[in-house]
Protein backbone atom coordinates (compact mmCIF):
# COMPACT_ATOMS: atom_id res chain seq x y z
CA UNK A 1 0.00 0.00 0.00
CA UNK A 2 2.69 1.88 0.73
CA UNK A 3 4.47 1.49 -2.36
CA UNK A 4 1.38 2.57 -4.42
CA UNK A 5 0.46 5.75 -2.19
CA UNK A 6 4.42 6.97 -2.82
CA UNK A 7 3.74 6.42 -6.59
CA UNK A 8 0.50 7.88 -7.10
CA UNK A 9 1.90 10.97 -5.14
CA UNK A 10 5.62 10.77 -7.45
CA UNK A 11 3.23 11.18 -10.63
CA UNK A 12 0.61 13.85 -9.07
CA UNK A 13 3.77 15.74 -8.30
CA UNK A 14 5.27 15.38 -11.54
CA UNK A 15 2.22 16.50 -13.21
CA UNK A 16 2.05 20.00 -11.17
CA UNK A 17 5.91 20.12 -11.73
CA UNK A 18 5.27 20.03 -15.62
CA UNK A 19 2.59 22.61 -15.61
CA UNK A 20 4.26 24.77 -13.01
CA UNK A 21 6.83 24.48 -15.75
CA UNK A 22 4.84 25.15 -18.79
CA UNK A 23 3.24 28.01 -17.14
CA UNK A 24 6.31 29.80 -16.54
CA UNK A 25 6.97 30.44 -20.12
CA UNK A 26 3.69 32.41 -20.16
CA UNK A 27 5.43 34.81 -18.05
CA UNK A 28 8.13 35.47 -20.19
CA UNK A 29 6.08 35.81 -22.72
CA UNK A 30 4.08 38.37 -20.32
CA UNK A 31 7.24 40.08 -19.85
CA UNK A 32 8.41 40.37 -23.30
CA UNK A 33 4.70 41.78 -24.94
CA UNK A 34 4.47 44.45 -21.77
CA UNK A 35 7.98 45.48 -22.78
CA UNK A 36 6.75 45.71 -26.54
CA UNK A 37 4.01 47.91 -25.78
CA UNK A 38 6.03 50.06 -23.25
CA UNK A 39 8.16 51.12 -26.04
CA UNK A 40 6.20 51.08 -28.51
CA UNK A 41 3.76 53.31 -26.54
CA UNK A 42 7.00 55.71 -25.17
CA UNK A 43 9.39 55.51 -27.69
CA UNK A 44 7.56 55.01 -30.76
CA UNK A 45 3.96 56.67 -29.94
CA UNK A 46 2.22 53.80 -31.23
CA UNK A 47 -0.55 52.44 -29.75
CA UNK A 48 -0.39 48.53 -29.15
CA UNK A 49 -4.27 47.29 -28.56
CA UNK A 50 -3.75 43.88 -28.17
CA UNK A 51 -0.97 43.84 -25.44
CA UNK A 52 -3.57 44.73 -22.71
CA UNK A 53 -5.95 41.38 -23.58
CA UNK A 54 -3.29 39.09 -24.33
CA UNK A 55 -1.35 40.25 -21.23
CA UNK A 56 -4.10 39.27 -18.61
CA UNK A 57 -4.76 36.79 -20.23
CA UNK A 58 -1.21 35.03 -19.87
CA UNK A 59 -0.82 36.58 -16.54
CA UNK A 60 -4.07 35.20 -15.62
CA UNK A 61 -3.50 31.47 -17.12
CA UNK A 62 0.13 31.42 -15.18
CA UNK A 63 -1.96 31.96 -11.74
CA UNK A 64 -4.63 29.91 -11.70
CA UNK A 65 -2.95 27.19 -13.52
CA UNK A 66 0.36 27.50 -11.37
CA UNK A 67 -1.89 26.63 -8.65
CA UNK A 68 -1.14 23.33 -8.66
CA UNK A 69 2.30 24.13 -8.69
CA UNK A 70 1.75 26.40 -6.12
CA UNK A 71 -0.16 23.37 -3.75
CA UNK A 72 3.25 20.85 -4.73
CA UNK A 73 5.81 23.08 -3.13
CA UNK A 74 3.41 24.75 -0.55
CA UNK A 75 3.68 28.01 -1.49
CA UNK A 76 0.11 28.91 -0.65
CA UNK A 77 -0.64 31.37 1.96
CA UNK A 78 -1.47 29.59 5.41
CA UNK A 79 -2.14 31.15 8.70
CA UNK A 80 -0.77 28.07 11.29
CA UNK A 81 -1.49 29.61 14.66
CA UNK A 82 -2.41 26.14 15.92
CA UNK A 83 -1.61 23.72 13.02
CA UNK A 84 2.24 24.31 13.24
CA UNK A 85 2.15 23.33 17.23
CA UNK A 86 0.36 19.86 16.54
CA UNK A 87 2.00 16.57 16.41
CA UNK A 88 2.89 15.06 12.81
CA UNK A 89 0.53 12.59 12.61
CA UNK A 90 -2.58 15.02 14.17
CA UNK A 91 -1.47 17.36 11.44
CA UNK A 92 -1.89 14.27 8.64
CA UNK A 93 -5.73 13.63 10.59
CA UNK A 94 -6.26 17.43 10.12
CA UNK A 95 -5.20 17.41 6.50
CA UNK A 96 -6.88 14.34 5.48
CA UNK A 97 -10.02 15.80 7.04
CA UNK A 98 -9.78 19.03 5.42
CA UNK A 99 -9.07 17.85 2.01
CA UNK A 100 -11.92 15.34 2.13
CA UNK A 101 -14.30 17.72 3.49
CA UNK A 102 -13.46 20.83 2.10
CA UNK A 103 -11.22 20.38 -0.63
CA UNK A 104 -12.32 17.88 -3.05
CA UNK A 105 -15.81 19.36 -2.73
CA UNK A 106 -14.93 22.88 -3.24
CA UNK A 107 -12.56 21.71 -6.23
CA UNK A 108 -15.08 19.64 -7.45
CA UNK A 109 -17.65 21.96 -8.15
CA UNK A 110 -15.23 24.26 -9.34
CA UNK A 111 -14.26 21.75 -11.94
CA UNK A 112 -18.01 20.98 -12.73
CA UNK A 113 -19.36 24.63 -13.08
CA UNK A 114 -15.82 26.16 -15.03
CA UNK A 115 -16.34 23.07 -17.20
CA UNK A 116 -19.74 24.32 -18.39
CA UNK A 117 -18.56 27.58 -18.53
CA UNK A 118 -15.94 27.00 -20.86
CA UNK A 119 -18.16 24.73 -23.28
CA UNK A 120 -20.37 27.23 -23.43
CA UNK A 121 -17.76 30.08 -24.25
CA UNK A 122 -16.61 27.65 -26.73
CA UNK A 123 -20.25 26.93 -28.80
CA UNK A 124 -20.96 30.80 -28.37
CA UNK A 125 -17.27 31.63 -29.81
CA UNK A 126 -16.96 33.82 -27.34
CA UNK A 127 -15.14 37.11 -27.58
CA UNK A 128 -13.99 40.12 -25.06
CA UNK A 129 -16.62 42.70 -26.26
CA UNK A 130 -14.03 45.81 -24.43
CA UNK A 131 -11.40 47.91 -26.99
CA UNK A 132 -10.90 47.17 -30.81
CA UNK A 133 -9.56 44.15 -31.12
CA UNK A 134 -11.77 41.86 -29.40
CA UNK A 135 -10.15 38.80 -28.64
CA UNK A 136 -11.39 35.40 -28.16
CA UNK A 137 -12.14 34.25 -24.27
CA UNK A 138 -12.64 30.51 -24.59
CA UNK A 139 -8.90 29.69 -24.44
CA UNK A 140 -9.02 31.78 -20.65
CA UNK A 141 -11.92 30.21 -19.77
CA UNK A 142 -10.96 26.66 -20.84
CA UNK A 143 -7.76 27.50 -18.44
CA UNK A 144 -10.08 27.57 -15.21
CA UNK A 145 -11.36 23.83 -15.40
CA UNK A 146 -7.49 22.86 -16.39
CA UNK A 147 -6.35 24.82 -13.25
CA UNK A 148 -8.95 22.88 -11.22
CA UNK A 149 -8.09 19.09 -12.90
CA UNK A 150 -4.63 20.16 -11.67
CA UNK A 151 -5.46 21.15 -8.29
CA UNK A 152 -7.80 17.74 -8.07
CA UNK A 153 -4.62 15.74 -9.24
CA UNK A 154 -2.49 17.72 -6.94
CA UNK A 155 -5.38 17.31 -3.84
CA UNK A 156 -4.60 13.59 -4.62
CA UNK A 157 -0.89 13.28 -3.80
CA UNK A 158 -1.38 15.69 -0.96
CA UNK A 159 -3.81 13.23 0.57
CA UNK A 160 -1.39 10.24 0.02
CA UNK A 161 1.39 12.31 1.69
CA UNK A 162 -0.89 12.72 4.63
CA UNK A 163 -1.84 9.54 4.54
CA UNK A 164 1.57 8.39 4.97
CA UNK A 165 2.52 10.63 7.17
CA UNK A 166 -0.34 9.31 9.34
CA UNK A 167 1.54 5.77 8.64
CA UNK A 168 4.78 7.53 9.89
CA UNK A 169 6.28 7.07 6.28
CA UNK A 170 7.30 10.81 4.45
CA UNK A 171 5.86 10.52 0.82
Amino acid sequence: MTNILLRVSRTCDAISEWAGKIVSWFIGALILILTYEVVSRFVFNKNVPWAMDVSYMLGGSAIIIGAAWALKNRQHVRVDVFYDRFPTKIKAVVDIVFILLLFFPLIIFGLSNSFDAALLSWQRNEHIMTGNWQPPIYPLKSAIPLAFLLLFIQGISELCKSILQLKGKEG
